[in-house]
């Protein structure tokens, strides 16, 4: 499986070593308590075959379970974010087993409740968009090019067509699902599937920028806020959303941040917040 530490691992990633794969499809690196995690097959702009989706999972995983990981950033080397699904690989697999895969990956039956920004340049299609989505704050570059172009090739947008919409307005996401067409990164900012648009040479910077809001937050109280949120989307009534969400609160009143948060505040200081082993991936 393709992954690599820039810098020294943290903690073992399972089945993983970086001697072995030199030419890693996607790198991971902590630094000030973010996870940068950078997809890594630009010679192919990034499209995702089966070795970059696997390597790409294991990462997600790794983040989740990693305590010196606060937040994540995921960018992309080369001239586009993603070109969507390795459509030669498809191509030469259509008849067979693999072709229908199952896929465990954020946004496919993996929730991360620690907060993930995304940093978009060059093309995001199809595939593309379907690792975007489920990121919570989201920054377009310039030359960013946005589309669900899957039908145009015959491929049916399975993961788009119940994800786009639950993110943008209807007519919006349907306009980009039934046309396939693309839209600029302005356009995209207009319909609210990215935050900001910036020169694409400030894209990680904002990213940092963002980052850094977050983590002035305590890490515990941000990661059962961003679950509670997911939940509470996900829950039929609600009813069953303020239940989630009370008995999300109830876990972080028994936290250490809950404390250190409102002592902080009387005694006119920074708080010096401790990460709370609150669970993982869901």
């Amino acid at each position: 499986m393709d992954v690599i530490h820039s810098g020294p691992p943290r903690w073992p990633l399972r089945g993983l070593n970086d001697e072995e794969h030199p030419m890693s499809t996607v790198i991971y690196e902590v630094r000030n308590h973010i996870a940068y995690i950078t997809l890594n097959r630009p010679e192919a702009l990034n499209a995702l075959n089966h070795e970059l989706s696997a390597a790409l999972e294991e990462t997600w995983y790794s983040y989740d379970a990693d305590p010196e990981a606060w937040v994540a950033i995921l960018t992309a080397n080369g001239r586009a974010f993603c070109s969507g699904a390795d459509l030669r690989q498809r191509n030469a697999e259509i008849s067979g087993p693999s072709s229908s895969r199952p896929t465990h990956s954020l946004g496919h039956g993996v929730d991360i409740y620690k907060p993930i920004i995304v940093g978009v340049h060059g093309y995001c299609l199809a595939a593309g968009i379907d690792l975007v989505l489920p990121c919570d704050i989201r920054v377009a570059g310039e030359s960013a090019q946005f589309g669900m172009t899957m039908t145009r090739v015959g491929v049916m947008a399975s993961t788009g067509a119940s994800q786009l919409p639950r993110s943008i307005h209807w007519s919006h996401a349907m306009e980009m699902l039934l046309t396939g067409e693309r839209v600029n990164a302005q356009e995209a900012y207009r319909i609210g599937l990215v935050n900001k648009v910036v020169p694409d040479a400030d894209i990680l910077a904002t990213c940092e920028e963002y980052a850094a809001k977050i983590m002035r937050n305590s890490p515990t109280a941000v990661r059962l806020t961003k679950e509670a949120a997911i939940r509470g989307r996900d829950a039929s009534t609600m009813a069953e959303s303020l239940k989630i969400g009370f008995g999300i609160q109830r876990v972080m009143r028994a936290t250490p941040d809950a404390k250190e948060g409102p002592r902080a505040f009387v005694e006119k200081r920074d708080p010096q917040w401790q990460p709370a082993d609150v669970g993982g991936v869901h």
